[in-house]
């Protein structure tokens, strides 16, 4: 149950700040036991991780607003709108960077020739699993966490700026930090028509 109620308290938090009460090392190892203990396909860790505090994490989102910048030259109002965004994304402690690592992908193909064409679904089910892991994970520690999608856009960028091999593939951005305003309450939906029972 206590499971349960940890997936319920589980929200999307976009105003963050840097009041958390642990230290970057006890959220470290909280980001790695998940690392350690989520589930992949024939046990195989295809997804990898970067925490980015302080500095670093501060220039991810840099890089972010510079490239939205170029690609909305002529959309003022939308920039402005994805600004404010990404400034809250800054205003936290860190953010978490989500890979997946082709390369081992690419060998679980070969070796498993049979199950070749799902191990890229596999690999993309256990970076989810990870993902919501880590989520969860946080908010157990009342630090709040978004997760956000603005590759492939600053691929290369996030490549250069942490000398990434080009075998890692950046499938998600998660900032995290201090919870500085609740989320509304969540509508859920009927479920009926997503549950069959037999």
């Amino acid at each position: 149950m206590e499971f349960l109620q940890a997936l319920k308290n589980r929200r999307s938090i976009y105003n963050l700040g840097t009041n958390v009460n642990l230290s970057n090392e006890e959220i470290t190892s909280i980001i790695s036991d998940c690392l350690k203990y989520s589930p992949s396909a024939f046990n195989y860790p295809t997804t990898n991780v970067i925490i980015a505090f302080g500095e670093k994490h501060q220039q991810i989102w840099q890089i972010t607003t510079d490239i939205l910048k170029g690609k909305l030259a002529k959309k003022e109002e939308t920039f402005a709108v994805a600004q404010n965004k990404i400034n809250k994304f800054k205003a936290g402690v860190g953010t978490i960077l989500f890979f997946e690592d082709t390369e081992i992908i690419n060998e679980l193909k070969e070796t498993y020739a049979m199950y070749a064409e799902n191990f890229s679904t596999w690999s993309n089910q256990a970076n989810g699993m990870l993902q919501n892991n880590i989520w969860t994970a946080l908010s157990q520690a009342n630090i709040g966490a978004n997760l956000q999608h603005y590759n492939p856009l600053i691929d290369d960028k996030i490549k250069e700026l942490f000398s990434i091999p080009d075998t890692w593939k950046l499938t998600a951005q998660m900032p995290f930090g201090s919870i500085e305003a609740q989320p509304n309450e969540k509508y859920i939906e009927d479920i009926s028509t997503r549950l069959k029972i037999y």
